[in-house]
């Protein structure tokens, strides 16, 4: 083979050294060790919303159905272009918690969103909230 002697080997150790962050205080560790054993993450239950008020006409009703499809639709949208740790919280910042926002009444809330309003009729839905009580 080769004719130069070999040098002795020396024996080298191999030291584990502890991460800078605790694995059971890293969200993203803690995402790739349940993906490593196959852990699936739950679901998230979509909110509960109030049923509508029955007393409303139907032509009314559908509006608010359609009303509340965009808004959520909408609000969705922009919690989507948010980090998924600070969603509500920054929404909440820029147009107020989505439960106070429910409250108010529908053109409110479009307005404080600004969404386009063709896509729904804000005549019969002047004083109505998302959850089809009247507002004062």
């Amino acid at each position: 083979m080769t004719d130069k002697p070999t040098a002795p080997r020396q024996r080298v150790t191999v030291q584990e050294t502890s991460t800078l962050v605790a694995p059971s205080q890293s969200r993203k560790l803690a995402a790739l060790r349940d993906k490593a054993r196959g852990i699936t993450a739950p679901v998230a239950a979509p909110p509960v919303v109030a049923p509508v008020d029955t007393a409303l006409s139907p032509a009314c009703r559908t509006e608010l159905h359609k009303a509340r499809g965009l808004i959520d639709a909408h609000c969705a949208a922009i919690m989507g272009r948010y980090p998924p740790q600070k969603q509500n919280r920054l929404f909440a910042l820029r147009f107020g918690p989505i439960e106070s926002l429910r409250c108010l009444p529908i053109s409110a809330i479009v307005k404080r969103l600004d969404m386009d309003t063709h896509a729904i009729d804000l005549r019969l839905l002047a004083k109505l909230n998302y959850h089809g009580q009247t507002t004062d």
